[in-house]
């Protein structure tokens, strides 16, 4: 993972055998109960850091749209007034899922699941991916202190985070990672990866995104840097065939210890693509589980 930016790795978890069945991946309580600190678990294995906190789980169940239950989640996307109208029909339960930590999406009966993402993005480029620290949660806040403290200190220095922030050991090193899965055998809309050491700086198109502050009364938003790109020659790019529910893909968003030297501090690109003649099958499903690690 530290030279492609993303790896794949076999790993069952409880939810993957009897007694339990496809329908428990959308429980959210057994999702808290096994999978979120099993999966912390496995990141720990991997990357050796001592801490790792699940922020989001994103449930992808449907055929692409523009509209889908990302899109309109939380104060997300631009259908306010529709998401007013969702609000009421919401029950409580539902509410809490969506503005809690951590975070589930795709969950609701009423906006159902989220659909692929077609659009090659990275999540995060390093300015927004600190600005996700601090402002997405209060929890994630808490969690982050020595290294917010690190960087304030850094920065009222007149430092360039991307040139000093690791080498000064001021703060612990941290990284996002999203934990990708998918819920049964993929046959259409998979996840492809690129290759980080083979992108171009000027591929990386910078786009603000708008995100919910959450674990606050009223849910206002922030802007957050994210990255679309363009293609350039030389690109490669990866995917699974026919994907199995035990296959994850572990996928790097941001991490401090790869920022001086490498683009987008090592994140990787990554989009669903399109498969000929797939146009007919079920819907892909997938979850996706968000997470700060820090060693």
């Amino acid at each position: 993972m530290p030279t492609h930016g993303f790896a794949a790795v076999r790993y069952p978890t409880t939810l993957n055998s009897p007694p339990f069945t496809p329908a428990s991946w959308k429980d959210p309580d057994l999702l808290k109960k096994f999978y979120v600190p099993e999966t912390e678990d496995m990141v720990k294995r991997i990357t050796g850091a001592k801490t790792v906190i699940t922020e989001a789980l994103l449930l992808r169940s449907a055929i692409w749209s523009e509209e889908d239950a990302l899109a309109t989640h939380a104060g997300h996307g631009q259908q306010k007034s529709l998401d007013r109208v969702h609000e009421k029909e919401k029950s409580q339960a539902e509410t809490d899922l969506e503005l809690g930590f951590p975070q589930f999406i795709g969950f609701s009966p009423t906006a159902g699941g989220a659909s692929p993402a077609p659009k090659v993005h990275l999540d995060y480029a390093p300015n927004g991916a600190r600005t996700h620290l601090k402002k997405y949660h209060p929890t994630m806040i808490a969690t982050a202190q020595p290294i917010i403290s690190a960087e304030e200190r850094l920065l009222s220095e007149g430092k360039s985070l991307r040139e000093t922030y690791a080498a000064s050991k001021l703060g612990p090193r941290w990284a996002l990672y999203s934990i990708w899965r998918p819920l049964k055998r993929v046959r259409r809309d998979p996840l492809a990866l690129g290759d980080a050491r083979t992108f171009q700086e000027s591929d990386y198109v910078p786009v603000i995104v708008k995100t919910p502050n959450l674990g606050i009364k009223e849910t206002l938003t922030h802007d957050t840097e994210s990255y679309l790109a363009q293609w350039s020659e030389g690109q490669k790019w990866y995917f699974i065939s026919n994907q199995e529910p035990e296959e994850v893909l572990v996928i790097g968003l941001f991490d401090s210890d790869r920022e001086k030297d490498t683009v987008a501090a090592g994140g990787t690109l990554h989009s669903s693509v399109d498969l000929p003649g797939t146009e007919g099958e079920e819907p892909r499903e997938s979850l996706e589980l968000r997470c700060l690690a820090i060693w």
